[in-house]
């Protein structure tokens, strides 16, 4: 996977934990206390797996609350783009923030393709175990922050470990990847002008892959798919796994492993305040249908849906998926929602 509202005041427990979807549209900056420390670089280990990271602290003394950084798929090391805004807006906020490389990325250690989705959220909690060690972070206030694929990993790790004492998931699909990916490559295949005919057929060969990998189709007829549009000029838009060149064990492979993860599944067993950003519009996740399912797997009174106009898949403004700046409306609503959160500071 790739890849002005108005001002809210919540008073309350019961108030951060309800279910509500807010569309953005205007709201003033959140203020700097002080400037931040200089940042800290940190190595952690998850069993033999060395990660590494850096850690921005905010200015003044006194036990912090923090926040540990999941990645999107295509932002494995520290210095990705859309991860800016918050070893700014965090620290200046009273919030430490901890942002490492992925496992195999940067100069973490490890494979990432070789890593299960329980593998990487497992990552996280390590470094949540590591600013629990620090007399400088409030272990009772260490939530954890996702974006894309880092929403899922992040909503999991707040199943795996009572340490996670809020999350928060930007852009993180309400649907498993198989059908994340059907949807971009049908975003894409319409964005470019191609026809109705053409994506449905694009999809035929995507299913016949999807449906090899599960093992529930033989080979031949799953290459005989791939090799039928090999040569057509939308091919790379359907974003087939291995670029369509099929594997000889299927279950061996990372798209096997998570094409059907479940992240509804996960969400029921959250207990903590968790919050959900999505894109006005998104070529990557199928925002409509991930709000609709999510409203239907969390408890009531539990998740707060936001949703952010004019930003991208990574709440970015100007082109989509280009790098642009970070959108002010989402840095407010998140600053907002991370200081009602820090109001109690122990829901587990």
């Amino acid at each position: 996977m790739r890849p002005s509202f108005p001002a809210i005041s919540l008073s309350a427990p019961a108030a951060i934990l309800s279910v509500m979807l807010i569309v953005a549209s205007c709201s003033a900056p959140v203020q700097a206390a002080s400037a931040p420390r200089a940042p800290e670089p940190v190595t952690f280990n998850n069993g033999a797996i060395e990660l590494a990271g850096t850690l921005y602290l905010p200015a003044g003394r006194g036990r912090h609350p923090a926040v540990v950084v999941f990645h999107a798929a295509n932002g494995g090391t520290r210095d990705f783009h859309a991860y800016r805004h918050l070893v700014t807006a965090l620290p200046a906020a009273g919030f430490a923030v901890l942002i490492y490389d992925r496992r195999g990325s940067g100069a973490s250690g490890g494979d990432y393709n070789s890593a299960t989705l329980e593998d990487l959220a497992r990552d996280g909690i390590a470094g949540i175990k590591l600013l629990e060690s620090r007399a400088d972070i409030d272990p009772a206030r260490i939530g954890v922050w996702g974006m894309s694929q880092g929403g899922w990993l992040a909503s999991l790790a707040a199943t795996l470990s009572p340490d996670v004492a809020f999350v928060a998931s930007v852009s993180g699909p309400g649907v498993a990847p198989a059908r994340q990916m059907d949807y971009a490559a049908t975003y894409a295949l319409r964005e470019s002008g191609y026809s109705a005919d053409v994506v449905k057929q694009a999809m035929q060969v995507r299913a016949a892959v999807d449906d090899y990998y599960r093992g529930r189709a033989v080979r031949s007829d799953a290459e005989q798919a791939v090799e039928r549009v090999r040569q057509e000029p939308w091919f790379s838009e359907i974003m087939l796994p291995n670029s369509g060149n099929l594997p000889d064990d299927p279950g061996r492979t990372k798209w096997y492993a998570d094409m059907d993860y479940d992240p509804l599944a996960v969400l029921r067993h959250v207990r903590v305040p968790i919050v959900f950003f999505f894109a006005e519009k998104d070529r990557w996740v199928p925002v409509e249908e991930s709000i609709a399912n999510i409203r239907r797997a969390m408890p009531a009174n539990r998740g707060t849906i936001v949703r952010i106009r004019g930003a991208d898949h990574f709440m970015e403004t100007g082109t989509p998926d280009s790098g642009g700046p970070t959108s002010q409306r989402y840095v407010s609503r998140l600053m907002e929602w991370l200081d009602e959160v820090r109001e109690f500071p122990d829901h587990r």
